[in-house]
């Protein structure tokens, strides 16, 4: 069963994004760690949602916006506030997103991670880090603000290999079978690579080194052919109607299967995901999503209070710096209080130059110093 999107799966995707170019973002909301909604407005196309999962998958939605927001979505808020979305491009091969945002004098790059854990991080326009969702320090780059974003790259590109390429790939495959050896060291993944041989009628298990020419040849051309295949999006199902995988066109693999159709690939990606969203969630995530929820509502309860603290003692050093006048003020007040109703007082001192508002109910007077 797919979880995780392919490098493939999103050179078919970025193809329905670009309806999000010159689009406003409106919000953004990180209701989990590894979820990052963009809510966009466009002139003439209106709102679109697109939820992004770091590690997973990525579509466009129609579902409803959220309301909480984890700290790296409050950071994107700080940065990406009043931005345009001006470009959406994949770091081919590899299964990496590169959004672009411009506004009238900024520029900033949001690279999305869909492998491993995945991850998300924003640079700046010279591409220096601001800021991750995750930080990591590996053997060949390290994640962290300040330092300049770098990314791995795969030997071949799959988008571009010539059969000159593929040969050699083949050749010095350390994998035991073809099919391992397409999905890991050419990055078609598990699903391309098993669809990639039956096109061209090759034994999957067969050692990649004992390919001949022709063989080459015609695993070449079936590459070619699901690269630039149209897109006639399926989710697939199990002879017990259960969603088992997704698809961007039919695929021979899949061909006796039951499939449902969707107008386009980002909708059919939100379906199948949808169907596992309950199954996926296990105790311990529902215990840590529970407690991402309160701690984010204790920091803006927290934030409040600051706010009201912050409030309450500029009003009590004014009081302080005011205590002879606004204790004048009550004396009088009282004195007055003796002979008249506070109705009355509440009247007669309408043109007060200090007491801008009398409560004749609650007997408490409002006062500018």
């Amino acid at each position: 069963m797919k979880r995780k999107i392919s490098s493939l799966d999103l050179h078919f995707l970025l193809k329905e994004l670009e309806v999000l170019v010159n689009s406003r973002i409106d919000k953004i909301y990180q209701p989990d760690k590894q979820v990052i909604i963009f809510s966009f407005y466009k002139t003439n196309v209106g709102k679109k949602l697109l939820r992004i999962e770091t590690g997973k998958s990525m579509f466009l939605t129609e579902g409803k916006e959220e309301s909480l927001t984890l700290d790296f979505g409050m950071l994107l808020r700080k940065h990406l506030e009043w931005h345009f979305l001006v470009g959406v491009e994949q770091i081919k091969p590899e299964r990496i997103l590169r959004i672009s945002f411009e506004s009238k004098d900024d520029k900033k790059y949001l690279y999305v991670e869909f492998f491993g854990k995945g991850n998300a991080i924003l640079c700046n326009e010279n591409n220096t880090i601001i800021n991750s969702l995750e930080q990591h320090d590996f053997s060949t780059r390290s994640i962290r603000p300040k330092l300049k974003y770098t990314y791995p790259i795969m030997n071949t590109n799959l988008f571009d290999i010539d059969k000159g390429q593929l040969s050699e790939l083949l050749k010095n495959s350390k994998k035991d079978f073809l099919v391992t050896c397409l999905a890991t060291e050419l990055g078609l993944g598990g699903l391309y690579s098993e669809e990639v041989c039956l096109l061209s009628n090759a034994d999957k298990n067969i050692n990649p080194k004992y390919i001949d020419d022709a063989q080459a040849q015609s695993i070449l051309d079936s590459i070619k052919r699901l690269i630039n295949s149209r897109i006639d999006a399926k989710v697939i199902f199990d002879e017990n109607h259960n969603a088992i995988d997704y698809a961007p066109f039919e695929l021979k693999f899949y061909e006796k299967h039951k499939k449902k159709e969707f107008s386009s690939f980002s909708n059919a990606i939100a379906y199948f995901h949808s169907q596992f969203k309950e199954i996926e969630e296990s105790a311990s995530d529902k215990k840590i999503r529970e407690l991402e929820r309160i701690i984010e509502t204790q920091k803006q309860a927290v934030e409040q209070l600051r706010k009201e603290e912050h409030e309450m003692r500029q009003k009590g050093e004014l009081i302080y710096q005011n205590y002879q006048l606004i204790k004048e003020i009550l004396d009088e007040l009282n004195k007055a209080s003796k002979n008249y109703s506070w109705k009355e007082i509440k009247e007669k001192l309408k043109a007060h130059k200090i007491i801008k508002e009398v409560n004749d109910k609650d007997r408490n007077v409002v006062v500018e110093v």
